[in-house]
């Protein structure tokens, strides 16, 4: 949970929209089943990291959350292999899907860390100490700090190759977003866009925003 309020609600943004945006794409025609359910995952996953900046997100039950993102993780992969039987492509194909398959596993981690129980209500107090947490107060950014050192690295290390995802995308998003301009009739133009660049946006937002938190937990 985060103690300031306006990165609160910085990151509550970050989740959100890339959230309602895979709602969107879950429920467009002309989507194959296995991009329903990618979609999906991404929208759940968002769901519950904009929980976890709240107070009462800490609340979310842990198991339920590291099931479903080690579910979704495991579903990025066989997914990805179930696309093409030559050696190189499934290689392609796995590599192309790593993104997901770190972020979810990056979030089966986190809920199992955090625990999902025991925050004080009301968002920050000293409350009860988690097992391997530590709880801060009001005054700083984080409501919560990793004790273990063996989990300070391995949220440290999940910080930095969430955030380089997160800029990769935004790097693609660019690029994908660049619009062609054509010459027209009547001396016009038509501009064509890249549907691409806006999926692209959302997943550097999500990845991003998940660095952050993991960053606060260091």
């Amino acid at each position: 949970m985060i103690n300031a309020i306006g990165l609160r609600w910085i990151l509550t943004a970050l989740f959100v929209l890339p959230t309602l945006y895979a709602l969107w794409l879950t429920a467009a025609p002309g989507r194959a089943p296995a991009d329903r359910v990618g979609h999906a995952l991404h929208a759940v996953m968002g769901v519950a990291m904009a929980a976890m900046v709240w107070p009462r997100g800490m609340n979310l039950p842990a198991g339920p959350q590291v099931v479903v993102f080690s579910a979704g993780a495991l579903w990025f992969a066989a997914a990805a292999l179930a696309r093409s039987s030559h050696v190189n492509t499934r290689t392609t194909a796995v590599i192309a899907a790593l993104p997901h398959i770190v972020m979810m596993a990056a979030m089966a981690w986190m809920a199992a860390v955090m625990n999902g129980s025991a925050m004080a209500a009301g968002g920050g107090g000293a409350g009860h100490d988690m097992p391997g947490m530590d709880m801060s107060g009001t005054d700083a950014t984080s409501a919560m700090t990793l004790s273990q050192a063996a989990d300070q690295w391995t949220a440290g290390l999940l910080a930095v190759a969430l955030v380089a995802l997160g800029l990769r995308r935004l790097a693609q998003a660019f690029d994908q977003g660049r619009v062609a301009v054509r010459p027209a009739m009547h001396g016009t133009t038509v501009l064509v866009g890249g549907g691409e660049a806006s999926e692209a946006a959302c997943h550097a937002a999500m990845a991003v925003g998940m660095g952050v938190m993991f960053v606060l937990l260091v």
